[in-house]
């Protein structure tokens, strides 16, 4: 039975590839918007949605969406492997598996970017109390707890906020994916037209009440935009068991990822009309960003095809390093002064080269090594209790 489970996750690993390809893109605009006004502080024009911008420099420096598809496509993913037609999620596994791949590489780079804010805290408060403080931020960051406090917790590597909230997301998935089980066919997509309207009205409505900081990175105005991930997962697995397994035709396909793609451009265009800061950054978007995701999985076309490519695949899977390196090497680099035009070009190319290491060298020999122990001690507990 678990050989056989374990195949049938292989089998939809291979057709997410396109997925794995696809995170480099969101990963990329993420260290694009973060480090260009370091680099070019003459053409970058920071802002959520100025009216004066143009088409283009809007597009670039305010559609900052990357975290919402995030959050939409993991759910989605942890559904394809997860929540098959016979399968009950294994909670033990399940987190196992998560935090063999998530934690490691977070856990070096925290803390290697907690020296800078020792540092700045003990010239602060003195030694002492310096210590103390930098003490209870590290815990609290190492429990992925920032996301629930940003303004006290968030002060070390700030992109990891949608790691904290991720985190709530594994430990709500096992209760989701036994809900989803029971959904089908039109109940399916009622409730999940209830989650996307529930969810935005939610948001729309605290908005006035809150920071600005925290309605963008409290965990539980996000979680609907993961739920519909999973949701997507659910009705796109339901249609391959009804059609036995054939392929979306083509025509669908290529008018989901042309509705995708006319939806980004559109919201674009759209967002001086809202006059509020990111109003696209807690899923409003998950629509537009469902109908790409779909459209990259349901069949095999000349784009999935080219998302499959080995080069992309890699910077696909080097995407996660990529999204935790680029902000302590980017204060490195400010450190040093190291901000000139003509240092842009090696910042990002030493970004790069970190962050296929990364997953090559590092996280994929400390996932499996990680794996291995779990089984090992599991089937030893297994032993144990049947003595």
């Amino acid at each position: 039975m678990a050989t056989t489970l374990n195949t049938h996750r292989a089998s939809q690993t291979k057709k997410i590839y396109p997925l794995t390809s696809v995170r480099f893109f969101p990963a990329a605009l993420v260290l694009f918007h973060h480090s260009i006004g370091t680099f070019l502080p003459a053409v970058s024009k920071f802002g959520f949605a100025q009216e004066s911008l143009g088409f283009m420099d809007r597009g670039l420096f305010s559609f900052t969406t990357s975290v919402s598809f995030f959050f939409l496509l993991s759910g989605y993913v942890l559904a394809r492997v997860y929540l098959r037609k016979d399968d009950v999620i294994d909670t033990s596994s399940f987190w196992a598996a998560r935090f063999a791949r998530i934690y490691p590489l977070y856990f070096v780079v925290l803390t290697i970017d907690s020296q800078q804010l020792l540092g700045a805290e003990v010239q602060k408060h003195g030694l002492a109390s310096g210590l103390v403080k930098t003490s209870k931020i590290f815990v609290a960051n190492a429990l992925m707890m920032q996301a629930w406090d940003t303004s006290r917790l968030l002060r070390l590597n700030v992109p990891t906020w949608s790691l904290s909230a991720e985190i709530f997301f594994y430990l709500c998935f096992p209760v989701l994916g036994g809900w989803l089980s029971k959904l089908h066919g039109k109940a399916l997509w009622m409730t999940a037209t209830g989650v996307y309207v529930g969810g935005q009205t939610l948001v729309w409505v605290v908005r006035p009440h809150l920071s600005i900081q925290t309605l963008l990175s409290l965990p539980l105005l996000h979680f609907s935009t993961f739920a519909l991930g999973a949701m997507l997962a659910r009705a796109q697995t339901l249609r391959e068991q009804r059609r036995r397994g054939i392929e979306a035709p083509f025509w669908q396909v290529a008018l989901a990822l042309a509705g995708g793609v006319a939806g980004i451009l559109l919201s674009i265009l759209m967002m001086p009309l809202f006059h509020v800061p990111g109003p696209y950054n807690n899923g409003l978007l998950t629509p537009v960003f469902a109908m790409i995701i779909w459209g990259l999985s349901a069949a095999k076309t000349s784009v999935s095809r080219w998302m499959c490519t080995g080069w992309l695949v890699a910077l696909g899977n080097a995407s996660y390093a990529l999204y935790l390196i680029h902000s302590p090497l980017l204060s490195l680099f400010r450190q040093f002064h190291w901000v000139g035009a003509w240092c842009y070009a090696i910042y990002l190319a030493v970004c790069l080269a970190l962050s296929l290491l990364s997953f090559y060298y590092f996280e994929t020999p400390v996932r499996l090594w990680l794996l291995h122990r779990f089984d090992s001690r599991r089937m030893e507990t297994i032993g144990v209790t049947s003595v």
